[in-house]
């Protein structure tokens, strides 16, 4: 390992031309007191962004440090982070960050190399972020008011959606335990089994400041409502239960009982009935409330149609 680096940021980028200059230009606006090194992989965009990449290069000789694909490595089933980028690394910490999202804090970095050098027990921390979308909107959302400065469990993390990649470092000593575990054929998405991994290696701290920022696209995974995505997120959460041991099974049983429900309800609605019903009954099997949420949700908005007195419903 290197000793002319502190940190290693590691950033995936595909077809974000519209949003990697907002990245490029939050990693050059970092203050720091150690030297730090940009990782940049672009997977085979098929847009502007690879020229946008080298218009960033030619500006900035020796800052940037860009793979080109030529052929997209996510499709193969290689991970942006674990396979691709975590090999290269140099630093004692890395910083994550996606291409469609950007940071806003200048001392970003410094504060939490800051934080991990003053405690060892912890292996990440992370901090709170806005909302924006594609046009840099802010966008009001409730999707990560939960987050306060505090220690975060596996299960609040697995509860809510509660990391945003983008405000991640950890110590990158544990990357070959992530890589490890990213090589099961189970996980579709990298970051929770991540986070999780991380999590058996020391503490995670969320930091009160707001120092970056999510983006909301329809090219973005959060935008996604396909049935293919719902059936991801049901595989991944049925690897987390079993590979970490039934560790988390009670909150991992809701995740797949709610996952499998939305699966349904997709799936029903895009004509496929018989996958629609396979996905109902699989939420029944792991927990029945999506399901009776579902059904009095449908029956008030019924007795509401019908001018029924609340004294005369019955559930």
């Amino acid at each position: 390992m290197s000793n002319n680096f502190l940190v290693s940021v590691c950033c995936s980028t595909f077809n974000h031309k519209k949003f990697i200059g907002h990245a490029l230009d939050g990693f050059l606006m970092q203050k720091t007191n150690f030297a730090v090194e940009f990782l940049i992989n672009d997977d085979c965009s098929q847009d502007k962004t690879p020229e946008i990449l080298k218009e960033y290069e030619n500006r900035f000789p020796g800052v940037f440090n860009v793979t080109y694909q030529t052929e997209n490595q996510f499709s193969k089933g290689l991970k942006p982070f674990t396979h691709l980028l975590f090999p290269k690394v140099n630093g004692k910490y890395i910083a994550l960050c996606e291409g469609d999202d950007y940071w806003t804090d200048p001392l970003k970095l410094q504060k939490q190399v800051d934080f991990l050098t003053g405690n060892e027990d912890y292996s990440m921390c992370f901090h709170r972020c806005k909302i924006v979308d594609e046009n840099n909107n802010e966008l009001e959302s409730d999707f990560f008011k939960h987050l306060k400065e505090k220690d975060f469990s596996g299960e609040e993390i697995l509860k809510k959606w509660s990391i945003p990649t983008a405000s991640v470092m950890f110590r990158s000593v544990f990357r070959n335990q992530i890589t490890e575990r990213a090589k099961n054929p189970g996980y579709y998405f990298g970051d929770t089994p991540m986070f999780l991994t991380l999590l058996e290696c020391g503490k995670a701290h969320c930091l009160q400041e707001y120092m970056s920022v999510y983006r909301v696209h329809k090219g973005g995974i959060s935008k996604d409502t396909s049935p293919k995505k719902f059936i991801r997120w049901y595989n991944d959460h049925k690897t987390i239960k079993s590979d970490f041991t039934g560790k988390y099974k009670n909150v991992t049983n809701k995740n797949i009982a709610n996952i499998a429900f939305g699966a349904g309800v997709n799936l029903t609605k895009q004509g496929y009935l018989f996958y629609g019903i396979k996905f109902f009954l699989l939420s029944l099997f792991y927990d029945r409330k999506p399901f009776e949420s579902f059904v009095n949700r449908k029956l008030k908005t019924l007795w509401k149609i019908l001018n029924i007195p609340s004294k005369n419903r019955k559930l």
